[in-house]
């Protein structure tokens, strides 16, 4: 119940009790008045009219007629005259009901009074007795008006008791609002904190609450700070800054395998010809510092891209890989005017040639085709000399122009949307003991009776920007698989999701009317999403999990000194980048980064799902390190 029914029920019970006491005491003491001033009355009238009969020379008619008279008055309920011996001379008296007050009002109230006696003479001899009683419906009148006046004074102040206190309670009581949305937060792992109230009790509830707050804060704050040093100090050159080959590698293979817009991309090989004469002409020194400046341009290229990344292969290639870009020589000659800058700040350039080789990856190739492929066209750019840019074609939709590309898939889209082509595919997500966590559900295109991956046509339909309709029509067809299987669904969102102004009403009309399927949808998005548009990301999470919704974050590894943004997110799950799990088993590195991960993720409540789980070694290992949940092509057998 809460606090305000039971103020009104309190002040309802307390004037309650008040109006009872005051009843019976005023109506106790209004009716013993009543009662002394009637029979007073009684006195005063029968020994007037005794005097006025006595005057009349004890005429029998006189009599009769002056009692009449005065029982006509209507003042009285009995006037009797009767001789000495008792013998009724005279009488009158009123029998009617009392309808002045309720019956039962009359009967908790009886008004009992003495009548008036008073003797009639004439002159010493006595002639009669009189008895003379006043009617009381007239104190029952008075009575009973005066009971409804306390009533409707003590309502009266009842109601402007209850407004009154309704009123002071909500403005003391406000800050209780503020202490609950805090404890409903932190039970939903927001870690918030808010300002103090004036009120002592909540200010010091309110104070411990937001001490508890920070300090987990702090302890995320710190341990992803140490966690991000961790992985740059094992996955980074130490002079470039750049990722180490093994890292690089592990990361385009995630990539080749992965089944979303990452899964097709650009990579870009620049060689630094005659790096080793330089390191002989100005020695070990300086060259370290055109390293560390070429690793800063590369990084530099990376930081404006999401998932891109920069790696320095040997002591003179360099690698870039760009997600979702399908114009390899746009990239190439990015890179390599980024490097070219830097050769002509220290006055290199003449020196050094910047041969470059770019291809375009898609879905299903492999490092060791893609790689061979690469380094043909790149020992042929640098027999070329001049710092040609070769591109390595491998299909035939790779050498068509990219508008001419744009055409074809906004005709293949257009379609697509119009005739329902998009499906969704699924595969199992477990966690421990082989408990079903929920299904991934990658959206699937059927084009000219194949069926397209995730990785081969999102990157067109960032291109086309035609994510946020495409994420619309996932959500329906998510809706509908959990209503029809009854089972948790997970589908990833695009950035589309946070920026599209009209995505939330959208999407809070869709899930209200889901009903029970609305609470069985998992929804993720990538890190580099969230990260870059956390603001609308934490809105988006909280109006999804107002419904029931579970929300999480994919493919997270790659930006760790963030972690400690969502805090106050209330995310349920992590799922941990596959390019961190590639052959965990035998990595000791990334086993000691995925400890950490798990126990940060921990601290703030999530459950941490590792992607692309390859073997059972994986997975075992991958539970020793705290990882709650697993999916790949390793993860096949589930229990309900």
């Amino acid at each position: 119940m809460s606090l305000l029914k039971q103020l009104w029920l309190a002040i309802i019970l307390l004037l309650s009790l008040v109006f009872g006491g005051s009843f019976v005491v005023s109506s106790l003491s209004a009716k013993s008045y009543l009662e002394q001033q009637l029979y007073m009355k009684n006195s005063d009238n029968a020994a007037a009219l005794a005097l006025s009969l006595t005057q009349q020379e004890a005429d029998a008619v006189l009599l009769e007629l002056t009692l009449s008279a005065q029982f006509d008055t209507g003042h009285y309920e009995l006037v009797e005259l009767t001789d000495p011996e008792g013998k009724l001379i005279a009488r009158r008296e009123d029998r009617q009901q009392i309808r002045d007050a309720p019956a039962w009002f009359i009967k908790l109230l009886p008004i009992d009074v003495a009548p008036g006696i008073a003797q009639v003479q004439k002159g010493w001899q006595q002639v009669g007795t009189l008895t003379l009683r006043s009617h009381s419906r007239f104190a029952y009148r008075a009575l009973w008006e005066s009971t409804q006046l306390l009533a409707l004074m003590f309502l009266f102040a009842m109601v402007v008791a209850g407004l009154l206190g309704s009123y002071l309670l909500r403005i003391i009581l406000k800050p209780l609002d503020d202490v609950i949305d805090q404890a409903e937060a932190i039970g939903q792992r927001r870690f918030i904190t808010i300002p103090e109230p004036y009120t002592l009790e909540f200010r010091r509830l309110v104070g411990a609450m937001n001490t508890m707050s920070e300090r987990i804060k702090a302890a995320l704050r710190q341990e992803t700070a140490r966690l991000d040093k961790w992985q740059r100090n094992a996955h980074t050159d130490r002079i470039t800054g750049l990722l180490n080959r093994e890292p690089f590698m592990q990361s385009l293979g995630a990539a080749l395998e992965s089944d979303d817009v990452n899964a097709t991309g650009t990579l870009t090989l620049v060689r630094v010809g005659g790096l080793a004469l330089l390191n002989q002409s100005y020695g070990r020194k300086a060259i370290d510092g055109l390293l560390a400046d070429v690793g800063a341009a590369l990084n530099a290229i990376v930081a404006s891209h999401s998932r891109w990344a920069a790696s320095r292969l040997n002591g003179s290639d360099f690698a870039l890989m760009a997600p979702r870009s399908l114009e390899p020589e746009v990239v190439a000659q990015e890179m390599q005017d980024a490097l070219r800058e830097v050769m002509e700040t220290r006055s290199m350039l003449q020196e050094v040639t910047l041969p470059a080789a770019t291809t375009v990856y898609v879905h299903g190739d492999t490092m060791a085709t893609l790689m061979t492929r690469l380094d043909g066209t790149l020992i042929a750019a640098e027999q070329e000399g001049n710092s040609k840019i070769n591109v390595a074609y491998a299909g035939d939709i790779q050498m068509m122009p990219v508008r001419q590309q744009m055409d074809h898939w906004r005709k293949v889209f257009q379609r697509a949307f119009l005739e329902q082509r998009f499906s969704l595919a699924s595969f199992p997500v477990t966690g421990l003991n082989r408990r079903l966590l929920h299904f991934e559900a990658p959206v699937r295109l059927e084009q000219e009776g194949r069926e397209l991956s995730a990785g081969t046509f999102l990157p067109w339909i960032n291109r086309l920007e035609l994510s946020s309709e495409l994420d619309r029509h996932v959500l329906d067809l998510a809706l509908r698989v959990a209503e029809v299987r009854g089972r948790p669904l997970s589908v990833n969102l695009s950035v589309g999701a946070l920026v599209e102004p009209t995505f939330l009403l959208w999407l809070s009309e869709r899930l209200s009317a889901a009903g029970p399927a609305a609470a069985r949808l998992w929804l993720e998005l990538p890190e580099s999403m969230a990260f870059r548009h956390l603001e609308a990301f934490k809105r988006l999470a909280v109006r999804a999990k107002s419904y029931g919704c579970k929300v999480g974050i994919e493919h997270v590894g790659h930006q760790l000194a963030e972690i400690g943004q969502l805090s106050d997110v209330g995310l349920d799950y992590l799922k941990v980048d596959s390019s961190f799990i590639r052959n965990i088993d035998t990595n000791a590195g990334n086993q000691t980064l995925l400890r950490t991960l798990c126990t940060v993720g921990h601290s703030i409540g999530v459950i941490l799902i590792a992607e692309g789980v390859r073997s059972q070694e994986e997975w075992s290992q991958l539970q020793e390190l705290g990882i709650d949940g697993a999916t790949g092509p390793a993860i096949t057998d589930f229990n309900d």
